[in-house]
């Protein structure tokens, strides 16, 4: 037998209101079916530490819509031979982490997820389905949010088909900037923690070669890292990447010390 929506407020350690933490949920909603939809859409919460973070060591078989991403950063890594890539997801994604399984695919895979800054999530259970069925502006936003991570991995294909690795850097600074980006005196801030070796994930590049690049880019003005260890883009406006693009050549640029051009199938480069 299911719980109430007071069972569920009452524990408010263990629930939380969606709507008060998914502006985007809250958004869709009519202000008189907001205030009412808000005391019934509860969800249980679910959170995970920095550092790797295996799905399976803590299921929820209940969740069935998924997890919600309320707070902080993740990145899902996908592993096809020796080449691995990244997909970043932060607050408003939606996802379904136990229903991978490269192992059994035809073509083999690997997925690992690293949690970048400590993450809540709102486990979407049968309670949760049950009560926004109610509202179908909400199962449509919800389907969007899953529609919107396609669009995303699409964009981020084109990305990384990017020869440069300092355009790609560019490109997917400004791709960031369009959800993350706040306009400061200086430029656009991203207000993200990457490090190098992280970004080298999410761009389909080696370490040391995206280290020289956003050397080559700090130089430039075009991207730099502010004193909190977020990301600074200086230019006006992302037009500057096709401009670079076709004023510089295809050349990769050049890790120092590697003595030729970077590779940038393989992102686990050793860090010194």
């Amino acid at each position: 037998m299911g719980m109430t929506a007071s069972e569920h407020v009452r524990s408010t350690d263990r629930f939380v209101y969606v709507l008060d933490h998914d502006a985007g949920l809250r958004s869709v909603l009519r202000e008189p079916e907001r205030a009412r939809c808000r005391q019934h859409a509860v969800a249980a919460i679910a959170e995970a530490p920095a550092g790797r973070w295996n799905p399976l060591d803590d299921p929820h078989p209940d969740s069935e819509l998924g997890l919600l991403l309320l707070e902080g950063l993740m990145i899902r890594e996908v592993a096809v031979a020796e080449a691995r890539c990244g997909e970043l997801l932060g607050p408003g994604s939606l996802l379904r982490p136990w229903d991978e399984n490269g192992t059994f695919a035809p073509m083999r895979h690997e997925i690992a997820w690293q949690v970048v800054d400590p993450v809540r999530f709102a486990v979407l259970d049968q309670h949760f389905a049950r009560v926004v069925a109610h509202w179908p502006a909400l199962i449509t936003a919800l389907v969007s949010r899953a529609t919107d991570r396609a669009h995303d991995l699409g964009t981020m294909v084109s990305i990384h088909s990017l020869k440069r690795v300092d355009v790609r850097l560019l490109a997917f600074f400004w791709h960031l900037a369009d959800r993350y980006g706040k306009v400061t005196a200086g430029g656009v801030l991203v207000p993200l923690a990457l490090t190098h070796r992280q970004l080298a994930l999410l761009v389909g590049a080696q370490r040391p070669s995206v280290t020289s690049a956003l050397g080559t880019l700090a130089d430039r003005a075009m991207l730099r890292r502010d004193e909190d260890g977020h990301w600074l883009l200086s230019s006006e406006a992302p037009d500057v990447v096709r401009s670079l693009r076709q004023s510089s050549g295809d050349a990769e640029p050049v890790a120092s010390g590697s003595g030729g051009s970077a590779p940038d199938a393989n992102a686990n480069a050793t860090t010194p």
